[in-house]
């Protein structure tokens, strides 16, 4: 409960907030750095999670380690996907998604815009399908590279 009011508290405030990254922005606020809003498809119910402005560490945390986060009375769990995570080889400690060794871009993008798992199967409705631009996408991953792996 604290956790999931500190994000809020985080995006509301994230306009003040100094990022290191396009891709840090993009991930607590849903803005770019041209502070275009990064419109999406899907995920939780409209209105449920900060009157419809979601954001990446609404669901996977500051940390990117996700896990499972109560919104109003639905509960969401979301991957770990800091890029430790999803490089994870199949069976290992930190391997949430099944392993795959090898993720790529391309990959990441499946997920995030097309909300497709790396094996083609389609990820949980409460994943938003994300419209981002190529170099968007690419900053994202980048941060994402940066999160500590524990």
């Amino acid at each position: 409960m604290l956790a999931g009011l500190l994000l809020i508290a985080i995006a509301a405030c994230g306009s003040r907030r100094e990022f290191g990254s396009n891709g840090e922005r993009i991930y607590f606020t849903g803005r770019n750095e041209d502070a275009r809003r990064i419109a999406y498809r899907g995920g939780p119910a409209p209105g449920v999670m900060m009157a419809g402005r979601l954001v990446c560490a609404s669901c996977h945390g500051a940390d990117g380690k996700g896990g499972a986060r109560r919104i109003h009375m639905s509960l969401v769990t979301a991957p770990d996907i800091r890029w430790s995570a999803l490089m994870a080889e199949e069976g290992a400690e930190d391997d949430s998604h099944g392993g795959h060794a090898g993720y790529t871009l391309e990959v990441f993008r499946r997920a995030v815009v097309d909300g497709r798992h790396p094996d083609g199967a389609e990820l949980a409705a409460d994943m938003p399908r994300w419209s981002l631009s190529d170099r968007d996408l690419a900053d994202v991953a980048t941060f994402l590279n940066t999160l500590p792996p524990d």
